[in-house]
């Protein structure tokens, strides 16, 4: 089965093709701007180009399942952050009801259902990731949402937690949230569920082979 991921060449996106690319999963990369297709090729990695804020319904044409890791970024302002991580997040929902996608993987973020008691700074782009995730949940797509903390470039651990009281530290290192997005695709356990993400002790693989840890 073949992958989309949405957001490629954000920093999640990156390092999770390079991962399903060196498991031998086959993915396929949205990409806005053609000179970003030289690295995901270099890699073995499949390309199709397209924009949230545009066409991109062609590039689902042959996939099972879709990754949602896009973002405007945080040197962008609210508006873009309404385009992108809201309005982009529903038309690719929409575009996959209307395909009978089997499952999307939403990389969405801690706490955002309650946007209000956030930082000012960060209150948007929670609101968005909240109403993303509700109209996900809303959808006729299996789905799995991945809410990661603090996001770092630390190297993969193989290992998270779901429980922030659990341990120390709101971090999560991109890489282990790649790991986690790769799990959930490959546990159809993890459909259905809501999971929270921070760096921790608990394994990946045991934690999304086994609902009742979520």
């Amino acid at each position: 089965m073949k992958t989309l991921v949405v957001g490629a060449n954000g920093k999640i996106g990156r390092i999770l093709c390079r991962l399903a690319a060196e498991g031998n999963k086959p993915v396929r990369a949205l990409l806005r701007d053609p000179e970003q297709q030289a690295y995901f090729h270099s890699i073995g990695v499949e390309t199709a180009l397209g924009d949230l804020e545009g066409a991109f319904e062609a590039s689902l044409e042959g996939c099972d399942r879709v990754v949602f890791t896009a973002g405007s970024g945080g040197k962008t302002g609210g508006d873009k952050t309404l385009l992108i991580d809201l309005y982009g997040a529903i038309r690719v929902i929409e575009a996959c009801e209307a395909r009978d996608i089997e499952q999307v993987v939403m990389v969405s973020a801690m706490n955002v259902e309650l946007p209000l008691a956030g930082p000012p700074a960060m209150r948007h782009y929670f609101v968005a990731k909240k109403l993303a995730d509700e109209r996900l949940r809303a959808s006729s797509v299996a789905h799995t949402i991945l809410r990661p903390g603090l996001l770092s470039d630390e190297p993969a651990t193989g290992k998270v937690r779901t429980d922030a009281a659990a341990g120390k530290g709101y971090k999560v290192s991109r890489e282990n949230v790649a790991l986690c997005i790769l799990a959930s695709l490959d546990h159809p356990e993890s459909r259905g569920q809501t999971i929270d993400l921070l760096d921790g002790d608990d394994p990946i693989a045991t934690l999304f082979a086994q609902t009742s840890q979520h």
